[in-house]
């Protein structure tokens, strides 16, 4: 078994004095990725599935779903970690505020184009509440899994970066 040398602790990424820390970057990007790839997971065997039992009108909508719910609640993540980093005292307010927003326009987007002929409203409809659910979830387990800081460290009071 090898040892670290002096100065190292021994985990990759890592000093003797522990993790290195992430940017604020780096830190938006863990927290998207596995609800980006879980919606898109979801997106394609909704999309699939509407594809074997609605033809190529439900291919349509299950890929036009899937977008529309990664483009809102991408950009709805973004809204929030902008607020987080400029004033986390509203944060949650944001937070929710965004949601309720997000599931409006979903159900105004489902109630506006239920008559589409274009694609199957049907299918539109699962995807957008099945990929929603799957973010949703994907969100919470991957928030309380990672710890992300939200105070740099050593900008307290008195302090200068």
């Amino acid at each position: 078994m090898t040892h670290p040398e002096e100065g190292q602790s021994g985990w990759p990424g890592s000093t003797a004095n522990g993790p290195e820390p992430y940017s604020a970057e780096a830190a938006d990007s863990r927290l998207l990725r596995i609800p980006l790839i879980s919606v898109a997971i979801t997106g394609i065997v909704i999309a699939i599935l509407a594809f074997i039992f609605g033809g190529t009108d439900g291919l349509v909508a299950g890929v036009i779903g899937t977008v529309v719910v990664v483009g809102f609640f991408g950009g709805g993540q973004y809204v929030v970690t902008r607020v987080l980093r400029n004033n986390p005292a509203i944060a949650m307010n944001t937070a929710l505020l965004v949601y309720v927003v997000q599931m409006a326009v979903m159900f105004g987007l489902i109630l506006v184009l239920q008559d589409a002929t274009f694609f199957n409203p049907k299918a539109f409809a699962l995807t957008i509440v099945g990929c929603a659910f799957v973010w949703t979830i994907a969100m919470v387990i991957t928030m309380t899994r990672t710890k992300v800081l939200y105070v740099e460290p050593g900008s307290g009071p008195g302090q200068t970066p």
